[in-house]
């Protein structure tokens, strides 16, 4: 697996979507040093904790998976003090690398454009042929 792209969101739709959609985040404009191109993210993997509704848990869990996942690029927003003194925790910690570890919580497989297209054509051709069938003889 390679892991090009670790981020925090409380928002996890809208995040996606500003990578992959719209492409107005720097890592998919170009305006960092390293960028993804949505054009070939075949994938998204995330995980979901009852600790996650607090911002420093969130802060804290992403330095975690920066270690445990090596990603090409990071999210460059300065980690809080509340962040710092949770990730000392040792149990905060191994409850993290315990949970990235684990199977991700949620997983959305993106189509590539000549799989949506392989689709698109197949139901055509389906279509084509119950239409040929319900016409009165």
């Amino acid at each position: 697996m390679y892991v090009a792209y670790v981020g925090i969101t409380d928002k996890l739709k809208r995040r996606a979507a500003q990578h992959l959609l719209t492409r107005d985040s720097s890592a998919a404009t170009g305006t960092s040093a390293v960028g993804i191109n949505p054009d070939y993210v075949t994938e998204i993997r995330w995980w979901e904790h009852s600790r996650f509704s607090k911002p420093a848990a969130r802060e804290a869990a992403e330095l975690v998976a920066f270690e445990l996942l090596d990603p090409a690029l990071r999210s460059r927003k300065p980690i809080g003090k509340a962040a710092q003194e949770l990730l000392k925790s040792n149990r905060f910690r191994k409850e993290m690398e315990r949970l990235i570890k684990e199977k991700p919580t949620g997983h959305l497989r993106i189509p590539s454009l000549e799989q949506v297209w392989r689709k698109l054509s197949a139901f055509e051709d389906r279509l084509a042929r119950i239409e040929e069938r319900l016409k009165p003889s």
